[in-house]
This record gives structure tokens, sequence and C-alpha cells, in this order.
């Protein structure tokens, strides 16, 4: 186990991402926690970053209960990705949502993440949406005309007039920097940063929300300025993932923005189910997350 990162962890745990864990899960009332990320990041190929590109990611939440885990997402990117004649398949779309409980840096823990596949159009080695334990990750940010590594991201987006002249914050991924040690190789080796699940075993269902739902849940990216285009998320039965200390991630498909957010999930064996708004406008709302098989083999093929 890489003690250093256990240790980079519990300091970002305790100082970067207090804003987000002030308003986090409690396990006596649910609440959002939110990481935001920069607005100024998300690049496209002529070069425009901020509420113009279609790869901008503002931010994600998570919310439990006791008895589900709730995701939100706020970008400018859609569900069905974006269409680009230089990507796989005609699309770059979102990549899985992966989560890492290990305490090890991203290259250590892989075999042993748990991933969401949620997004249509992808490159994802699984093509059924759901939740999936002992997970193999890869990158597809190459056969998707992407970056080659974070740092090429970092660079390009820093260095663009918006960022040089102070109008914009520049490269960073939610609640970790973009050369934080947590990346390992993903940070300057071509095409190894994990976007994309390549093998695992399928453990569960997730029920697709809109953004009227998660509105009636609490979710508002609104008090942080977020202004994505596109407000989506998704929920899952709480024992689906383990309890503890966790760092998740997500990156566009060409790695062309991403977002991390450090959290913990409560013992679920402790923590009594708390209510939860669901009026039956919310669960009109619901799609069942298995239905979505819109792989992008499947798309092509059509």
């Amino acid at each position: 186990m890489n003690t250093s990162f256990l240790t980079k962890t519990s300091l970002v745990t305790a100082g970067l991402t207090l804003a987000s864990l002030a308003v986090g899960v409690s396990p006596s009332i649910a609440q959002w926690n939110y990481a935001i990320d920069s607005f100024t990041d998300g690049h496209d190929a002529s070069g425009v970053v901020g509420s113009n590109s279609p790869f901008e990611f503002y931010g994600m939440a998570l919310m439990e209960d006791g008895d589900n885990i709730y995701i939100g997402i706020n970008s400018n990117l859609s569900l069905d990705g974006h269409n680009f004649s230089a990507a796989s398949g005609g699309v770059i779309s979102y990549g899985d949502l992966f989560f890492n409980f290990t305490g090890d840096g991203l290259d250590d823990a892989n075999g042993n993440l748990f991933a969401i596949n949620f997004a249509n159009n992808t490159d994802s080695g699984v093509q059924e949406a759901g939740v999936y334990q002992n997970v193999t990750g890869t990158n597809v940010a190459q056969q998707n005309s992407g970056f080659q590594h974070l740092n090429h991201h970092a660079n390009t987006v820093n260095n663009l007039s918006v960022n040089k002249t102070g109008g914009g914050e520049g490269a960073r991924i939610g609640d970790l920097a973009s050369n934080d040690a947590y990346w390992q190789s993903g940070v300057n080796q071509n095409y190894k940063v994990i976007n994309s699940i390549a093998s695992g075993e399928r453990i569960g269902g997730i029920n697709m929300l809109e953004a009227t739902a998660l509105a009636s849940l609490g979710l508002n990216f609104n008090q942080f300025g977020a202004t994505g285009t596109h407000t989506f998320g998704f929920s899952f039965d709480r024992s689906l993932l383990p309890s503890g200390d966790f760092i998740a991630h997500i990156f566009a498909e060409c790695v062309n923005d991403g977002m991390a957010m450090v959290g913990n999930l409560a013992d679920a064996s402790v923590v009594e189910p708390q209510p939860v708004p669901e009026p039956a406008s919310v669960l009109g709302l619901l799609a069942v997350g298995g239905l979505m098989l819109k792989g992008k083999r499947e798309r092509s093929a059509s």
C-alpha cells in the first residue's frame, strides 16, 4: 500500500475539501457533498474554454440517505456526448465514474476499483449501465483525439488567454489538482489516466434522475455559480459500495475536462435511513439504468 498517498489523502480530506464536506453527507441528516470544478478548463478543438466549451464540467455532488446513494452532475456535456468526426464512433462522451476506497494511488488501485457506467455512446468496456466492482480501468483518450496526459491538458488550458490574463482559474480536477500525486502515471505518461472501464463485475443497476428530480432532492449547483447546460444524475442501492474514505473521479473520454471528489461514505449498518423527498413527480422521472444499452459499438452497427 502507498503510505505516502494515505497521508496525502488525509491532508486533502482535512484541508482542501473543508468547504464541500461542511455541506456534505452527515450520519444524522441527508445532505449533498459538492465537488466544484474550475469553470475555465473544459477545452474544445478550437481552443475555447469555459461556458462556450461543450466539455466544460462545473461540478458533481453525492448524497447518501442510508438506503440509496445519489449522484448529481452539472456540465455542458450531454448524456449523449458531443459529435466529433475524429473521435471513435463520431462521438465523444463521458467516461465512467470511478470510486477508489483502497487508500492507494490510482495506478496501484487499478483492478480493485468500483465504477459506474451511465452515459450513452461511450467506449466503455461494458455495455450495460450499472455499478461494477473489481474494476480494471483504461484510457480511451487516444481514440477520441484527446489529451495525452493531465499535464498536457493543464499546460494547454493554462496558456489560453482567458487564464493567462487572470480571467479564469485554469486547470483543476474538482477537489484535486491536475498534478496531484494521486493520479500517478496519469500526470505525465501518455494515455495512462484511467477514464473508462476495461473490465469489471456488474453488481447492480442505477436509476437515472433528471434535473427536476434532483432539485426536488435538494441539489443546487447554482449556489456555487455553476452554469452548466446539463444537470442530471442517478441513484443506486447504498449496499453496492463499501464504507470509508474514497476518491471518486470522472473525465470526458478525451480528457478535455474532469472532476474528482474526496469524501467518505458512512457505515450503512449504523446509519438509520433518513427521509428524502420523493414526490410523485420525482418517481415519474426515474428510469431504470439497466435499460441504457446505447454503447458506441451498438450505435455504429445500426
